[in-house]
């Protein structure tokens, strides 16, 4: 059941209407077909509101117009919250672009070779769950693409202008339009060459400041509202009143249902929404899920008064006999370095503990320090790859099970280390350097994730990503080592 009867899922908050209520789509001949083609490829139909957005996107003139039963629209922006279909969205316009046109070019690009596969795979899934939409295709591959038996081809680019050039392009896809450089949208939209029914549609949620190409687009899409599409851009965003969480978790959920239209139809659990978007950093829950932009790409880390919150009692001691990492992160340079012990309780808390704070340590004394520390039997001392590597390949060279923790790992542990805080489920030893450390530790946003940024912390900030590189080891380390009294 929806959960504001007055916030529907269509039509958006801001969009850009059609030429009359009634007006007529290039999807309505093949709506049936979609039906049954996701009925059985997936066990569920496309929603209402997906259904009528992919009109509203395909809307065509009307007849006594000078381009009757012409496309409206050559370039579509549509934004949303996270989680709500957008693959479901741009596989079936891809689907539709290749069985309405018998030797058209649908290319699908994104920010990533994986996030333009997400759309082309729900596809090709739809093709391949349906025998009599499937013989119109003559291959239906992962790696060599679609093609129809007439010479219609859907085919993946990389995020390059080169590999745009020269193509006739008749629907061009963009998942996650913020993070596209403008030259590449430019070049979808120089491939359409102005014919007649070719489209390029861009999907995404908000973005920050550096999203030159989506704020290029967003002043587009307002001009085609106040216009009346004049400037033939079709823009749809689903979006909060404001750009901040709301402390009352009533408002916070309308304010969802208004940037998600998932939830506003009922699909999505609101109560389950909320209670996620209270775990994660307010610039995530504003762009990710109330879907508004972000004034810049960096943020405080956290807010220090949760990590106070989380200092350990008088009464709780640091687990004994737990499961056990210790982890260890440096400055560039060696100038400071800092270990940190991180263990599991019974009841599920995760305890972390600053062991030691050095200034320009040697690798030797860190690796002393280390060798020392494998008498708790950990299981793994984590080192961060980027200034320690050198250390954990002698730690390894003696047979102590080390992580070398990379790039990737480094922004799956800030989203680790902010998680237990916000959630309480962190308990630390109230040390005054970590203290200070996150008072100034700043995050900077990388694509749709999140890092603990030292160039951009008002301080030194290696105890905090020793922390955080902790809380990750103790995540993934093999679970057959566990640890001694620490």
């Amino acid at each position: 059941m929806p959960p504001y009867p007055d916030i529907a899922p269509w039509p958006p908050p801001r969009y850009t209407e059609p030429l009359a209520p009634d007006f007529e789509s290039a999807f309505d001949r093949y709506a049936k077909v979609f039906v049954v083609a996701w009925s059985m490829a997936f066990g569920y139909a496309l929603e209402d509101w997906q259904i009528q957005l992919i009109r509203a996107v395909l809307e065509v003139f009307p007849e006594g117009h000078p381009r009757a039963g012409r496309l409206r629209w050559q370039q579509a922006v549509i934004s949303l919250g996270r989680q709500n279909g957008k693959t479901e969205i741009a596989a079936a316009l891809g689907l539709w672009r290749l069985i309405s046109k018998p030797t058209a070019l649908v290319i699908g690009i994104a920010s990533s070779a994986e996030q333009a596969g997400l759309v082309y795979r729900r596809a090709m899934q739809a093709v391949n769950g349906n025998p009599a939409l499937s013989k119109r295709f003559t291959r239906t591959t992962e790696t060599r693409g679609l093609q129809t038996s007439e010479g219609g081809r859907y085919e993946l680019k990389a995020a390059k202008s080169a590999a745009l050039q020269g193509l006739p392009i008749d629907l061009g896809l963009v998942d996650e339009l913020h993070l596209l450089r403008r030259v590449l949208w430019g070049d979808l939209v120089s491939g359409t060459g102005g014919r007649p029914d070719c489209i390029v549609v861009g999907i995404t949620t908000a973005g920050d400041s550096d999203s030159e190409l989506l704020l290029d687009l967003y002043k587009l899409g307002e001009q085609a509202i106040q216009d009346d599409g004049a400037a033939r851009v079709f823009f749809a965003a689903w979006e909060a009143p404001e750009a901040r969480v709301p402390d009352d978790d009533e408002t916070l959920g309308r304010w969802l249902a208004m940037a998600n239209p998932a939830v506003a139809s009922g699909r999505t659990d609101l109560e389950a929404l909320i209670t996620l978007v209270r775990t994660k950093p307010p610039t995530d829950a504003v762009r990710y899920h109330l879907n508004r932009f972000l004034t810049s790409t960096r943020a405080p880390f956290i807010e220090p008064a949760l990590w106070i919150k989380a200092a350990r009692r008088p009464e709780s001691v640091f687990p004994r006999g737990a499961r056990l990492v210790f982890s260890v992160d440096a400055t560039p340079g060696l100038g400071f370095a800092s270990i940190v012990a991180t263990a599991r309780a019974e009841d599920g808390s995760t305890h972390s503990e600053l062991v030691a704070s050095l200034r320009a340590p040697s690798i030797e004394r860190l690796l002393a320090l280390c060798i020392h520390l494998w008498r708790y039997r950990p299981a793994t001392i984590a080192v961060d790859g980027n200034t320690l590597r050198a250390l954990g390949k002698r730690l390894a060279e003696r047979g102590i099970p080390t992580m070398t923790g990379s790039y990737a790992d480094a922004i799956s542990a800030a989203a680790m280390l902010y998680r237990l805080i916000a959630t309480g489920k962190l308990i630390q030893g109230g040390d005054p350097l970590r203290a200070v450390q996150i008072q100034r530790a700043t995050r900077k946003n990388v694509g749709e994730a999140f890092t603990i940024s030292r160039a951009d912390s008002a301080t030194e900030i290696d105890a905090l990503k020793a922390t955080a590189l902790g809380a990750l080891a103790l995540d993934i380390a093999p679970a057959s080592i566990g640890g001694q009294v620490f």
